[in-house]
């Protein structure tokens, strides 16, 4: 019988007889501003123990950072991840971190300069810290690398990332791994990218917006100090504002969402503070903690799991926690249940993991999490296997940087002493996006007795593999047609193709051979490449935005394993998506939706070995 304890890492196996679901972070960090105070909130009993006590400092926005200095060997296999929490010194110009098991090791690793009036920050998927600036037209600041600077490593030098007309406050993360910005002077988010930086209004007529978080399907939440404070929630498109919350008297401040979802806000009142948890599914607060001092900053640690319950209909059951998602299908019988988990593992220690599968390769940081890495956990599975009762076939999605040119699929045991690459030992069945059509939403599956921990990795590129020819994406062929434009980065959703829903929807491709010019208009063509086929629906019959995976079935022009290309006669490669019978996330087989889906073709095999082709690899259709 395994043994159980809570750690942030890697912790269910599939002995284990019981599994603990989180409600929330069991500890939570909370800065006081000019009080100079930083503390850790006990969430179980709302006990405070003061880490940090440093008179004079003005302690606001904070951030948790892995620190991928610190390797143990052999790997951990319940073991620590290790990080540190960082913390903006706003009147000070400073910005400070600290390993908050040592609060010792407080160090100064920025002291003023360029950079004035910093307020932390996010944490990008190189590592890189971000941090605004409250002085007007500052923006938004970066400390390039900071995850792999351990401790003492002082002074530091960011660079300016991009100008914000106004004073800048909270940062959050996009679900495409665009960053959200609140201008607070002139009562807007701002969208920018992280390369190259420019900047877009993306929510506009707030009243003073301080605060802003994320939920895990893309939804935004930001806090304001207008007349009324309040926390407003919007689409993952910035629109359609509804209210979640009042706070009367009280000044939201600084909020961060946790990876099941629970909302904590910081607060200050006139002479003390609280520390609000909201159920940011209903809005409805779970919890308010008692602060000495008006509350500032907040910040989670790595240290929760979040946990859904699975339910199959249909042979399908889609366990979807939005920043990343596990789908399993061909499920026999009805007896599929338990639950599926996922939590956070730092770059340093999934490297080490990586490194028991004896084949080079780099950890897939998830964009939507400082930093992090998701690991799905399986071990509180039951009778979701496929008709042999011993195989599950899965598909997993991450939001992944399209710096993962090689997206695999790691297989971990139960004490995560043996790990393997799915192209090792798994064969690809199905993938689909998650989070919406941008070609960086890669992701795998495969098919195989399920083992507890699975995440993705960067895999180097295997010259012994079939389809390793360089080659070059052609476009969607007729009827479809191509709606995003690489000379401009942008999608032009006019252009997209109209079909009658129900009917089939032939998606046909070309590969070129090379990465010349006319590498497309003629032959020879690559033939064997592997490529699957994902489909969302993006938007209803009216337009409306949402996100809805689609299960595909095809009406057999397809490859033995759904959803995968077939090559023909033609050198192009088909997958004819049968429109009259999608399975829905609930596990459902009907007419596909009327509205407009995205289209995702990703390479299985090296074809687009030194290219950066992904762009073409997506398109809408609109089914009428």
């Amino acid at each position: 019988m395994c043994k159980f304890r809570w750690v942030s890492l890697l912790v269910l196996c599939l002995c284990c007889s019981a599994v603990w679901a989180a409600q929330g972070a069991p500890q939570v960090f909370v800065s006081t501003g000019t009080a100079g105070i930083i503390y850790s909130l006990n969430t179980a009993n709302g006990a405070l123990t003061t880490l940090i006590s440093s008179p004079g400092a003005d302690f606001e926005g904070m951030v948790v950072a892995p620190d991928n200095t610190v390797v143990t060997m052999p790997p951990e296999p319940a073991g620590t991840t290790h990080y540190l929490v960082y913390v903006c010194d706003t009147a000070n110009s400073r910005v400070w971190r600290f390993d908050p098991n040592d609060p010792a090791t407080l160090e100064k690793i920025y002291n003023g300069g360029a950079l004035q009036n910093p307020q932390c920050g996010r944490i990008t998927s190189s590592g890189d810290l971000v941090v605004s600036s409250t002085v007007a037209g500052s923006g938004l600041w970066i400390f390039p690398g900071v995850t792999n600077a351990g401790l003492g490593s002082y002074n530091l030098t960011p660079t300016q990332l991009v100008g914000v007309a106004g004073s800048t406050q909270g940062v959050a993360q996009k679900n495409t791994g665009d960053l959200l910005v609140v201008d607070s002077t002139n009562g807007t988010v701002v969208r920018t990218p992280v390369f190259p930086a420019v900047t877009q209004t993306f929510i506009s007529g707030l009243s003073q917006p301080f605060g802003i978080a994320r939920r895990g399907d893309g939804r935004i939440f930001v806090d304001t100090h207008g007349n009324k404070p309040s926390l407003v929630q919007y689409t993952a498109q910035g629109t359609s504002p509804t209210s979640c919350l009042s706070f009367k008297n009280n000044t939201p401040n600084f909020m961060q969402m946790a990876l099941d979802n629970t909302l904590y806000v910081a607060v200050a009142a006139n002479n003390n503070g609280t520390v609000r948890s909201i159920n940011a599914n209903t809005c409805q607060q779970n919890q308010s903690f008692a602060i000495p001092y008006p509350a500032v900053g907040i910040a989670l640690p790595p240290t929760m799991t979040a946990m859904q319950n699975v339910t199959a209909s249909n042979g399908t059951a889609l366990v979807n926690f939005g920043y990343a998602a596990f789908q399993m299908n061909q499920i026999s019988g009805n007896v599929c249940a338990g639950t599926v988990s996922v939590a956070v593992a730092s770059p340093a220690a999934i490297s080490q993991l990586i490194a028991l599968t004896g084949s080079p390769a780099t950890p897939a940081v998830n964009l939507g999490l400082d930093g992090f890495e998701a690991v799905f956990n399986t071990g509180n599975l039951s009778g979701c296997t496929t008709g042999n009762g011993s195989t599950t076939n899965f598909q997993m999605s991450h939001f992944l940087s399209p710096q993962v040119t090689n997206p695999e699929l790691v297989v971990c045991d139960d004490a995560n002493t043996q790990c393997n690459y799915s192209a090792l030992s798994l064969f690809t069945l199905g993938t689909w996006p998650i989070g919406g059509y941008l070609p960086q939403d890669l992701t795998t599956g495969g098919s195989k007795s399920l083992k507890c921990n699975l995440f993705m990795a960067n895999a180097s590129n295997n010259s012994q593999q079939p389809g390793t020819e360089t080659g070059t994406f052609c476009g969607f062929q007729s009827p479809l047609t191509n709606t995003f434009s690489t000379a401009l980065g942008t999608w032009n959703s006019s252009l997209a193709a109209t079909l009658s829903v129900g009917k089939s929807v032939p998606v046909k491709f070309k590969l070129g051979t090379g990465t010349a010019a006319n590498a497309c208009q003629s032959a020879p063509y690559i033939t064997d490449a592997n490529a699957i086929l994902s489909v969302a629906q993006v938007a209803d019959s009216k337009g409306t935005p949402l996100f809805v995976p689609i299960g595909l079935i095809s009406n057999g022009s397809s490859g033995l394993s759904q959803p995968t290309f077939k090559g023909d006669n033609n050198n192009q490669y088909l997958f004819n998506w049968d429109s009259s019978s999608c399975t829905m996330p609930g596990g459902t087989t009907q007419i596909c939706p009327k509205g407009t889906y995205s289209l995702t073709v990703t390479f299985l095999t090296n074809n687009t070995v030194n290219q950066t082709i992904y762009d073409y690899q997506t398109t809408l259709v609109v089914l009428k």
